[in-house]
């Protein structure tokens, strides 16, 4: 095996297979990369057994072959090169030679006969999306999934294709993220399958990666397999391929509220410095604090008010502390309408999901202390909100 490619295209290459790739592997063969040269193109594949990324680049061929080689290694020394310069791989007996302008290296390698078969999608269900919605529809979703594996259907997010949107949810039992936005190509009869979160959010960040050269004219192509057990996003010349959580999905919609009954519209960064502020005290007292929405006691006014108005008659009080520590508030003026009341939560939980809201303002809704809340943001055609699930007071 013999090619030469330059230094610009194997780096990034390599820096988008990696996501694949297991560098501290019980199997030796996960940490290395599949590097095939076939006529006019070389082929960068990785796995960790639940998801392979392959990734093809132009080259100039003068041996076709296949070989594999440390890919953490590879990536760090291919990228020190000079970018301006081409790279020749070359096998000589058990070793690659790596040859540019002024450097040569030698890498070991496993023979390609032991990296594992990549199963691939025959048929199957076709989608088409927009690569700037997907991303802003994953990072919206899929931080909210589980971590913990004690229920694998949780660490992933629930996609439903129909009608030409796709719905994406994803809960860890202490809250819930939901989005909807439009597809440019979905399956007719519509389909439902649950995606590993790590997968999806891998898969956007690879669109994110390649920027405006990358994905062809803005678009994923999604393939899902007949048996739902399998799915591949393509963009450009990278494929990344995931298996699917196998499982019914818990019925999310029984955790949100029918209906609300205090209405609070909140500048979203004097939110997020207000609770940043009061979390210096919550991490001492199992990272709780309280959020009390009320109308603005005579003489008292809120400091800055939210862009767009004069000083507010209601106001956000955030509070938090700890015998060991002390205690710490803040407040901040909002518009609200209802009948306020007092609601705790995990200060993670919340900075968390104002990051992923774009608007300058934001809406939090609540019914009492007891029932879950809900955040959006204050653009009517966005579909986006998120359900916490609120800690019970203590007097």
């Amino acid at each position: 095996m013999k090619f030469t490619v330059s230094q610009k295209d194997m780096s990034l290459a390599l820096l988008l297979a990696g996501k694949s790739l297991l560098v501290k592997a019980n199997l030796p063969i996960l940490s290395n990369l599949l590097i095939s040269a076939t006529k006019s193109k070389i082929e960068v594949l990785s796995t960790n057994l639940e998801t392979a990324t392959k990734v093809t680049i132009a080259g100039e061929v003068e041996a076709e072959g296949k070989v594999t080689l440390s890919g953490k290694m590879l990536q760090e020394f291919i990228s020190q090169l000079p970018q301006e310069g081409d790279v020749v791989f070359e096998k000589l007996g058990e070793e690659v030679q790596i040859l540019t302008k002024g450097y040569e290296a030698r890498f070991a390698t496993i023979a390609a006969e032991e990296f594992p078969a990549i199963p691939k999608i025959e048929g199957g269900h076709k989608i088409k999306i927009g690569a700037d919605v997907f991303s802003k529809a994953a990072a919206r979703v899929a931080f909210a999934a589980a971590q913990d594996e004690g229920r694998p259907i949780l660490t992933g997010v629930l996609c439903e294709f129909s009608g030409g949107k796709v719905a994406m949810v994803a809960t860890d039992g202490y809250r819930l993220s939901f989005d909807e936005v439009k597809v440019l190509e979905a399956p007719p009869l519509g389909i439902k399958i649950v995606v590993p979160a790590r997968a999806i959010l891998e898969a956007a960040k690879i669109g994110g990666e390649l920027g405006g050269e990358g994905a062809k004219e803005g678009v994923i192509d999604i393939v899902v397999a007949e048996g739902l057990n399998q799915i591949s996003f393509k963009m450009g010349e990278v494929e990344f391929t995931s298996r699917l959580i196998e499982g019914e999905f818990p019925n999310w919609q029984k955790v949100i509220p029918a209906s609300f009954v205090s209405h609070a519209r909140v500048n979203k960064e004097e939110f997020i410095k207000v609770v940043r502020i009061a979390s210096i005290f919550a991490r001492d007292s199992g990272s709780i604090l309280r959020l009390k929405f009320e109308a603005m006691p005579a003489g008292r006014q809120a400091g800055n008010p939210p862009a767009g108005g004069g000083a507010k008659a209601q106001s956000l009080n955030v509070s938090a502390g700890a015998a060991q520590v002390g205690s710490g508030n803040g407040q901040i003026g909002i518009e609200l309408s209802g009948a306020g009341g007092e609601i705790a939560f995990n200060y993670r939980y919340l900075l968390e999901a104002l990051g992923v809201i774009e608007d300058e303002e934001v809406n939090f809704e609540m019914v009492e202390s007891l029932n879950p809340g809900k955040l959006t943001g204050v653009l009517p055609e966005e579909k986006f909100f998120h359900i916490i699930m609120p800690v019970r007071l203590q007097s």
